[in-house]
């Protein structure tokens, strides 16, 4: 198959970097990759633009009685006469089948979910993800921004990194606070802003003079910036 339609090969490659291309579409689509270049191009940068995400989710450690439970159930296991029983096999199909039905029924009648976390990937000019800014959207406590620092130029000397919110609809940005160029930081809402930034369109981040825009509104250049994407 080609994939000739730019809108087209741009929602595949994307779907493929997520992992929601599946069985024979992902095997065309990967057979596809190998004679071409630009279609390889293509899932880079998307596999560039959500790598940040992956720095959102915390690490967990099984606990080690899960380990110690498969080691015994592997040891445990033998021979079984029944896996080379075909009856057992269309048995175990069908049961499949229909279980995969009843979660998909239970799928579509639960509610949808309410989203946890707004994340908001901002990137410069050329498209590169350079920082990300995320928060729980119902906070417990003071609500804070966690930001990741990923890449960006040095600070000049006597500026300041500002940080501000895009509530969209021509409404002017309001000023969230200075940040710095620590990899890891957090940054407390002002509790004025904490009811409107769920409902923001988007973040950016400029550079102003030292103590921040002398205006209240962004003087220097923006060197990033992101849409809110509720997760």
């Amino acid at each position: 198959m080609k994939y000739t339609n730019p809108q087209f090969r741009d929602a595949v490659s994307a779907e493929y970097v997520l992992g929601t291309l599946q069985g024979a579409a992902r095997r065309r689509f990967e057979r596809s990759l190998k004679d071409d270049p630009r279609l390889r191009q293509l899932v880079a940068q998307w596999q560039n633009r959500l790598a940040p995400l992956d720095e959102l989710v915390e690490p967990v450690q099984p606990p080690a009685r899960v380990w110690r439970k498969i080691e015994d159930r592997i040891v445990r296991a033998g021979p079984r006469r029944w896996l080379s029983d075909m009856r057992f096999w269309r048995a175990a199909s069908f049961i499949s089948a229909a279980c995969a039905l009843l979660l998909a029924v239970y799928i579509v009648q639960q509610p949808p979910r309410a989203p946890e976390t707004m994340v908001v990937v901002m990137s410069g000019d050329q498209g590169t993800p350079a920082m990300t800014v995320s928060w729980p959207v119902k906070p417990s406590g003071k609500p804070k921004l966690r930001i990741r620092v990923m890449g960006h130029p040095d600070m000049p000397p006597g500026t300041s990194w500002e940080l501000w919110m895009l509530p969209g609809s021509d409404q002017k940005p309001v000023s969230l606070g200075l940040i710095g160029t620590a990899p890891m930081q957090e940054l407390a809402i002002p509790a004025n802003l904490a009811p409107m930034i769920n409902r923001a369109t988007g973040l950016a981040m400029s550079q102003e003079p030292a103590g921040g825009s002398p205006t209240g509104l962004p003087t220097g250049p923006v060197l990033y910036k992101g849409l809110c994407t509720p997760i």
